[in-house]
């Protein structure tokens, strides 16, 4: 099934344009620039929804909802003050990749813009719950698109994604205008098969039935090894660098972002702030100035005195060209892992969960000599390790990782995390979900009040049927 998500505002203003002039006169093209095209192409509307991706993967919000880190001086982030988050970029973004199939008659063209469609799309709804999907983006033919559920969304997604796949040629034309896989097809497979391996599993709690199902279609053709990660590419260049680097260097010099104590501490476990247990920890963070030693800053307060505190790894913070991870080989590994243990594969659970921590060692720049001592020194015990292990790997991925967060405290295994109640603001606890754009209520009432009516409280703490 092929979702029409075709926006009509470009041919509406073509129209205001034609018939909101009294005189008919022929300018005979005197405006037109013969050196530049009328219309776009499809290489430049995948290459300008391609930005969507940095982003989604740059964000600092969700790396505090996880404690991944604590703010320094401004607060507001770890106190969750922001309630209100608004869509509308990324239907533009979806807009820009529905014009691109639309013109396209290249397959392979067309399949990359839909996975990276669902991959989008996919982190919206575990960002808000329900939302605009098979009536969005008709324009005038449709102002006031449904809320679909949630459970609608994903099951329009899984058929996306395979209509998508099964188009693929690998021996055909190159993706035009991708600058993240460099048009390389075979990439674009194996990151749709990864997008839905990951899919599959976060339906472990909604819908496990189709969520194995899912699985094992995708299971043998997902990443294989570090080598393979995916991640967003940046440049040594102001206008397409590591946003990271922009947050710490020029022209902001805002130092906000701190290691936050509760990771420290989980990562330092039966060592010392000199000699942590978990090794990779001197892969993701700095010791502080002022110390020599690891120091989470404390989450949820307001910690001026940043020289006390790690930062994040200056690999990131000062290296234009920092990636970003989207997917990586450890998280492909414990989710198999996990799906083991669920009993949706025959595939070793234990083994694999070892695979998962080294290739994360390895990831984070450490050996595997010291991911099996860190192995042997940790029993296995099942999905409590993994859910704790899985918070650990995706470091530094905020919004995956905080959906994972949300699908195993569903389950009943999460990292145990401490929210500061007494400090937050629009949250009792760790946000469950984003609210919608102060402006949903007024732009589609009727619509809008269904949705909150199925969902609940447009709040933060009101849980989606993912993660129920």
């Amino acid at each position: 099934m092929k979702m029409n998500f075709i926006k009509k505002s470009v041919l509406f203003a073509s129209l205001v344009v034609c018939f909101g002039s009294c005189e008919k006169v022929d300018f005979h093209g005197i405006n037109e620039n013969p050196n530049e095209p009328t219309q776009p192409s499809s290489g430049s509307l995948l290459a300008s929804a391609e930005g969507a991706v940095s982003a989604y993967v740059s964000a600092t919000t969700p790396n505090l909802y996880v404690q991944y880190l604590s703010n320094g001086q401004y607060d507001e982030e770890s106190r969750y003050q922001t309630l209100n988050w608004d869509t509308s970029y990324w239907y533009g973004i979806l807009t820009d990749l529905d014009r691109m199939i639309e013109i396209s008659d290249n397959p392979n063209q067309i399949a990359a813009g839909t996975i990276l469609r669902v991959y989008l799309m996919e982190g919206m709804t575990t960002r808000w719950g329900r939302l605009p999907y098979s009536e969005a983006l008709q324009g005038l033919e449709n102002q006031f698109p449904a809320y679909d559920s949630q459970e609608e969304i994903y099951n329009g997604l899984f058929s996306e994604l395979d209509s998508a796949l099964a188009m693929i040629e690998t021996g055909g034309s190159s993706v035009q205008g991708d600058y993240i896989f460099g048009g390389d097809v075979s990439r674009w497979e194996s990151f749709g098969q990864t997008l839905k391996m990951i899919m599959a599993l976060r339906l472990s709690n909604a819908n496990p039935a189709l969520g194995q199902e899912k699985f094992n279609e995708a299971l043998g053709n997902e990443i294989m090894s570090n080598s393979e990660n995916f991640f967003y590419p940046y440049l040594a260049d102001e206008n397409n660098d590591n946003p990271w680097e922009d947050r710490f260097l020029a022209p902001s010099f805002r130092r906000d972002y701190l290691v936050s104590d509760v990771f420290v501490d989980a990562m330092i476990g039966n060592g010392s702030a000199e000699d942590p247990e978990d090794e990779r920890l001197m892969g993701m963070a700095e010791p502080a100035f002022n110390s020599g030693t690891f120091v989470g800053a404390p989450y949820g307060m307001s910690n001026s005195a940043t020289d006390d505190y790690s930062f994040i790894t200056e690999d990131i913070i000062y290296n234009q060209e920092a990636s970003l991870y989207m997917f990586t080989y450890a998280e492909v590994l414990f989710a198999r892992a996990e799906a083991a243990e669920l009993g949706w594969t025959s595939e070793d659970a234990e083994d694999l969960y070892a695979q998962a921590i080294t290739a994360s060692f390895q990831q984070w720049g450490q050996s595997s000599d010291d991911a099996a001592d860190y192995i042997s020194e940790n029993s296995y015990n099942g999905f409590e390790s993994i859910g704790y292990e899985k918070w650990v790997a995706l470091y530094f991925q905020g919004y995956e990782a905080w959906a994972e967060w949300r699908r195993l405290e569903a389950m009943g295994y999460e990292k145990a995390l401490v929210a500061p109640a007494d400090l937050l603001s629009n949250a009792t606890d760790i946000p469950d979900r984003q609210a919608y754009a102060a402006t949903a209520a007024s732009l589609n009432e009727e619509s809008y009040q269904e949705a909150i009516s199925a969902q609940g409280a447009d709040e933060l703490n009101t849980k989606i049927w993912l993660f129920e």
